[in-house]
């Protein structure tokens, strides 16, 4: 027969315990078995990487050590409680879990027959902040767990950071006012805190305007090492369509948000060739820049930023790169072939990826096969309508002296911008300027032909760029049949 004294203390312990740890539930069938959960969030995030899978991942809360707690009749002068450790899937070993409970066994045999529930529930919360001794010091080597664990862990541990989110009160940086973790947003590189509707509105207006470079952290802060020289030398890190759609923004917005990218990283590979068909003009198929199907399946790495440094201040920006020669083509065409792998070789070979017209990326003619000798276009051999395009940028843009990327000055001062690369240039001569005072150079009587020119062509290239436009046009267009009448006449004197 149970002693009513010992029942008593236990229940006593069990109540008091209860009122320490409002989360210990007791059983509704026994008065002496009570169980809790201890939230494993370790002092740093515990690296884990799964079987068969590369990469790791650093879980800042892993599922909870549950402890089932029965206190036997003996309990605390006979013999110590009775404990069961485990968790929900089984990521702590056996081996930890079999010394975690041998501990409670050394804590009733220290205390000398004593209750023991709360010095053993405190050591175990001690040992949560290494994560029960699975923690790597150097936090190098990774808890290797089974691979069908992988999806309720990471779940469980963006569920819980999203839940302690969701309760703190933050500052937003765009419209300075306070709100709940529930209506902001953290970008995840960096960790800096907006509100929703703010990080919204700024990047639906960012992308419908083509600004891609402006889908970043909003923070004016963030990325600078305090270093003017590096800080303008480094590009901002743009946020992944995988984490615009967790913003979010709606999925159209992405998708166009990542083919903007895309087509800018294209348009800067000089390798790829478009399809020579006029009413396509799409992208030659490529495994490096691959066409976008789903937003959802894009990596994060197809949203990092060209490595496009910008030049140091008081200094000569460096020169693009110098094209590399053509190579002469063999005399015995043939013989060359038979030297590649297999016979055959398909680098001429390019596939457009939006109408599948097969054509030389040299010649750029329907594809021929590997056994007839092409040669690269020459400039002369430009169409009509190309060599008007070509005819006007000339006539009418500046081009950027970092990237060469043509701009035409529709109003204001000589002063420009790159668009592409944030380069500081004069729009009358294609210099660079200094970011720090890029009127000097329209004060220096050594630069004649832009000496006091700051204001000239002030309401655009021409006076009236949309004018110089229809003029360019018409012109052209005059000088294309006077050289068909031409044509046409030296045909008729040759019949």
């Amino acid at each position: 027969m149970a002693d009513p004294a010992t029942e008593d203390e236990h229940e006593e312990e069990l109540n008091t315990l209860q009122s320490i740890y409002p989360e210990l539930s007791i059983s509704s069938r026994s008065p002496y078995v009570a169980e809790i959960d201890l939230v494993v969030a370790p002092v740093k995030p515990l690296l884990v990487s799964f079987v068969e899978e590369q990469g790791s991942h650093r879980l800042s809360y892993l599922s909870p050590l549950n402890i089932t707690i029965t206190l036997p009749e003996g309990y605390p002068a006979e013999e110590p409680p009775r404990l069961k450790l485990t968790t929900t899937p089984r990521w702590i070993p056996d081996t930890v879990l079999k010394k975690l409970q041998a501990e409670c066994q050394s804590l009733w045999e220290e205390y000398g027959g004593m209750p023991i529930l709360f010095a053993y529930i405190s050591y175990l919360q001690e040992s949560v902040e290494t994560a029960f001794g699975l923690l790597d010091p150097s936090n190098k080597t990774p808890l290797e767990l089974p691979r069908d664990m992988k999806p309720e862990l990471l779940d469980f541990n963006a569920k819980m950071k999203r839940e302690i989110f969701d309760k703190e009160t933050f500052d937003c940086g765009i419209c300075l006012e306070p709100k709940k973790g529930a209506a902001c947003y953290r970008i995840e590189r960096c960790g800096h805190v907006f509100c929703t509707p703010c990080l919204q509105d700024f990047y639906n207006n960012a992308v419908a305007e083509g600004d891609v470079n402006s889908v970043k952290c909003l923070d004016p802060s963030c990325g600078k090492t305090g270093d003017t020289r590096a800080d303008r030398r480094q590009k901002p890190r743009l946020l992944s369509p995988k984490e615009l759609l967790q913003v979010p923004l709606k999925k159209d917005v992405v998708k166009r948000f990542a083919e903007m990218r895309r087509k800018k990283k294209i348009e800067a590979d000089k390798t790829i060739v478009n399809c020579p068909r006029k009413w396509c003009q799409g992208f030659a198929r490529s495994d490096k820049y691959p066409k976008i199907t789903d937003v959802t399946l894009l990596e994060d790495s197809d949203s990092e930023p060209e490595p496009e440094p910008e030049p140091e201040a008081h200094a000569v920006p460096p020169n693009p790169p110098e094209p590399e020669p053509e190579p002469e083509p063999s005399k015995n065409q043939e013989h060359d072939i038979e030297k590649r792998p297999g016979g055959v070789s398909t680098d001429r070979l390019a596939i457009c990826e939006d109408c599948n017209l097969a054509f030389c990326s040299v010649c750029l003619a329907s594809w021929h096969g590997d056994f007839v000798y092409c040669g690269p276009r020459k400039e002369a051999e430009l169409s009509e309508e190309d060599q008007a395009s070509l005819n006007f940028i000339l006539a009418h843009t500046s081009p950027c002296p970092y990237c060469s990327v043509p701009s035409q000055k529709m109003h204001g001062c000589n002063h420009m911008t790159c668009s592409q690369c944030k380069t500081h240039f004069c729009y009358l001569c294609s210099s660079w300027l200094d970011p720090g005072n890029p009127y000097e150079h329209f004060n220096n009587k050594k630069k004649k032909e832009c000496f006091q020119r700051l204001w000239d062509l002030e309401e655009g290239d021409g006076g009236d760029a949309a004018e110089a436009q229809a003029q360019f046009w018409e012109q052209e267009a005059l000088r294309l049949q006077m050289e068909e009448v031409r044509v046409h006449e030296g045909g008729g004197g040759n019949t």
